[in-house]
């Protein structure tokens, strides 16, 4: 039986034999077709991308992480040299912060004291942080905090080779050295000493702009938060407070040098760097790139998804979606640079582009951000300097003149600067006097006008996007 099944066999064969050439004329056939799409497409996305690229070398912008990162300074001018003496933190992956006990030689639950004070400055609270703010230790940090705030230049050893895995250990440790500095500005004031409280407040906000000197979106986030926690501090020392116009005007003059938008600006283009850093990787090592944009599902099925997109096959693609990438980060930078008011109809349009960007473009759909919020923070930022600028004018206006003006019109007439605008309105704070004292508030990032009453949500938290209020009560 199976001797005569061998003429079938032998009968397969010669038909295999017969077929063959037309079978590889076919697949030649097919891989011509094929290979002048792919060639031609992969041309010109490589060009396009290059031109892109090029344009962007031209215009003098980081390409990479290393090119964005803060040059080198000399140490006695670098701030993050005396930081360290106190962060004492460390830069390299596995390697803990060599600190055996917190920084300043505070607890966990002592920092919390301090950083608890500033929102709800009780007397008993208070003892507490005398006692914390007396110990040696932290009038050394004090010390060398207020000597590096005074420094031009902080550039602490970030390894930004190391792209995502770069590692920010310092922004935390930013955040814990201004509420140390703020809850002694707070007992400066309490002791009567205003104008040193004034000038502690200064050290927070100068360690701030040190933290927006780095291209990244947790520098401005990080510095944002400072300047916030410094400017309550302010506002509760000055809401009842004399302050002679000498006084008022020297704080003035430095808050009015604070330039976010500059720094925010600057923080994107590091942003736009950081994400060509991930499409390197995307392109040369899949499994690292899916381990550090997904938490997700289904792991094998992605990860052999993104092995095919990264292989040969996908190299046009590939550009295409860099090439993609580029172009509306490139949008996107000139959007945000915008005041809120002003760039939030067209991020909307924008994020309904973004939402359309074919899944196919793997990088582009994964990677691209939209801003939109940190922007909204940035203004809010922008909008408390004004706040605090108009109300170191308004309180030098009383000491001199013994009385606030009716009207910031008013106000204007005595001065030799132009009154700052509300970031969101793009028109004056409004101001209005009440009792013996004034109100003074921008509108917020809801833009719109809710009467200089912040609202709390369903939890019972101020919200975000309610008016940025300012009272003086005196």
């Amino acid at each position: 039986m199976g001797h005569k099944s061998f003429p079938a066999f032998a009968a397969i064969g010669r038909w295999l034999v017969r077929i063959a050439p037309k079978v590889g004329l076919g697949l030649l056939v097919l891989f011509v077709l094929l290979a002048i799409p792919w060639t031609y497409f992969n041309i010109k996305w490589g060009r396009q991308l290059e031109a892109e690229l090029a344009a962007l070398k031209a215009q003098g912008m980081p390409l990479t992480m290393v090119e964005a990162a803060p040059k080198p300074v000399p140490d006695d001018q670098n701030a993050a040299v005396l930081y360290q003496k106190v962060f004492k933190v460390q830069f390299q992956p596995g390697k803990p912060s060599s600190l055996e006990e917190g920084m300043a030689g505070l607890s966990d639950t002592e920092q919390s004291i301090l950083s608890d004070y500033p929102k709800d400055p009780n007397a008993q609270l208070e003892k507490q942080v005398r006692e914390l703010l007396d110990r040696p230790k932290v009038q050394e940090a004090l010390e060398i905090f207020r000597r590096g705030s005074q420094r031009a230049y902080c550039v602490f050893p970030v390894n930004w080779q190391d792209g995502a895995g770069a590692l920010f250990p310092h922004m935390a440790r930013s955040r814990g050295a201004a509420r140390i500095i703020l809850a002694h500005a707070l007992i400066l004031a309490k002791d009567g000493h205003l104008g040193q409280a004034l000038d502690w407040c200064r050290v927070a906000l100068r360690m701030s702009q040190h933290a927006a000197s780095e291209p990244t979106l947790i520098g401005q986030l990080v510095a944002i938060a400072m300047q916030a926690m410094a400017l309550d501090v302010v506002k509760e020392i000055v809401s009842a407070a004399q302050v002679p116009r000498a006084t008022a005007d020297s704080f003035e003059r430095y808050l009015r040098q604070i330039d976010l938008y500059k720094t925010y600006t600057n923080a994107m283009i590091g942003e736009r760097a950081w994400s060509r850093w991930l499409f390197d990787t995307l392109s040369k090592k899949p499994h690292e790139f899916y381990e550090l944009v997904s938490d997700a599902t289904s792991k094998v099925h992605r990860v052999l998804l993104l092995q095919l997109y990264c292989s040969w096959v996908a190299r046009p693609l590939h550009k295409l979606d860099q090439l993609t990438y580029l172009q509306y980060m490139r949008r996107q930078i000139e959007i945000t640079s915008l005041p809120y008011r002003v760039g939030k109809p067209q991020i909307e349009a924008f994020s309904e582009q973004i939402d359309a960007v074919p899944k196919y473009l793997v990088g582009c759909d994964t990677l691209f951000p939209i801003f939109m919020r940190a922007t909204a923070k940035r203004d809010a930022g922008v909008a408390n300097i004004g706040l605090c600028r108009l109300v170191l004018a308004l309180k030098g206006y009383k000491y001199e003149q013994g009385a606030y003006p009716d009207t910031l019109k008013q106000l204007q007439q005595t001065l030799d600067w132009q009154l700052p605008e509300d970031p969101f309105s793009g028109q004056d704070f409004i101001y209005r006097r009440q009792g013996e004292g004034f109100l003074v508030y921008s509108i917020g990032q809801d833009l719109e006008d809710d009467g200089g009453l912040p609202q709390r949500d369903e939890q019972g938290k101020w919200r975000d996007d309610a008016d940025i209020v300012w009272e003086c009560v005196k």
